[in-house]
C-alpha cells in the first residue's frame, strides 16, 4: 500500500500546485499533462525509479523482450500509457491518472486498462489506477463508497481537500488493480455522455 499512499500525496500535491500556478476557477481544471509530469518527478524523487511519462506501450513490449508480431502492433497501436514505472531497465509498474468530474458513475478507463492488461500477461506488471475525485451529480462520499465497492480493499483515499472557493471538496485515491483488471475493464468503459446538474463543478 505504500506505493498507493505515495501516489495519493504526489496527486494531491499536484493540484495544489497547479492551483498555485495557473490560478483556474475550479480545481479539477488540473491539467492532466501537469498532473502526470508532476507524479512522475516525484516518484523520481521519492524512490529513484526511472520514470516515463506518456510511455508507448509498443515500446513497453520491446522493452520486456515480447515479440512484436503485426497483431501486437495492431492492438496496442499508438496507445500511451500515462506513467510507466521502471526497474532495472524493464517496466514494472503503469499508472493511469483521471480527472474523475464526469457524470458517469465510474471513471472510463476501459482502453488504457486493456492495453496495460495485454503487457501484464507476458510480464510482472502492477497496475495502478490514481484518481482525483470530485462531486458531480451525487456527493463525494458516494463516489468515493462506489470506487471502494468496484476496487476493494486496494484503494487508498487522502484527505478531504476543499476547492479554492470553499464550496466543494475533492479527494485523491490510488487503487491497484492486479488480478481484478479484467473484471474491472467491463465496468470502466467510456459511457455515453451525461449533463451534470447545476451542483456539478464544470471544467472551464
Amino acid at each position: 500500500m505504500d506505493f498507493e499512499k505515495a501516489i495519493v500525496e504526489f496527486g494531491t500535491e499536484a493540484v495544489l500546485r497547479y492551483r498555485t500556478v495557473a490560478e483556474p476557477r475550479h480545481d479539477n481544471e488540473l491539467s492532466e499533462s501537469f498532473l502526470r509530469s508532476f507524479v512522475s518527478t516525484r516518484l523520481h524523487e521519492r524512490f529513484g525509479y526511472q520514470v516515463h511519462v506518456e510511455r508507448l506501450y509498443i515500446a513497453m513490449a520491446l522493452d520486456l523482450g515480447m515479440p512484436v508480431t503485426p497483431d501486437l502492433v495492431a492492438v496496442l497501436g499508438a496507445f500511451r500509457a500515462d506513467v510507466a514505472v521502471y526497474e532495472s531497465g524493464r517496466p514494472s509498474a503503469i499508472l493511469e491518472l483521471k480527472i474523475f468530474d464526469a457524470a458517469s458513475p465510474l471513471p472510463s478507463l476501459g482502453l488504457e486498462l486493456d492495453k496495460a492488461q495485454i503487457l501484464a500477461r507476458f510480464a510482472k506488471l502492477r497496475i495502478f489506477v490514481g484518481v482525483m475525485i470530485c462531486p458531480i451529480i451525487v456527493s463525494l462520499e458516494a463516489r468515493i463508497e462506489r470506487l471502494h465497492d468496484t476496487f476493494g480493499g486496494n484503494m487508498y483515499v487522502g484527505e478531504r481537500q476543499h476547492s479554492r472557493d470553499r464550496q466543494w471538496q475533492w479527494s485523491f485515491a490510488c487503487a491497484s488493480l492486479g488480478e481484478k483488471c479484467a473484471f474491472l475493464l467491463s465496468r470502466m468503459r467510456a459511457p455515453p455522455k451525461a449533463r451534470p446538474s447545476h451542483e456539478a463543478t464544470p471544467r472551464l
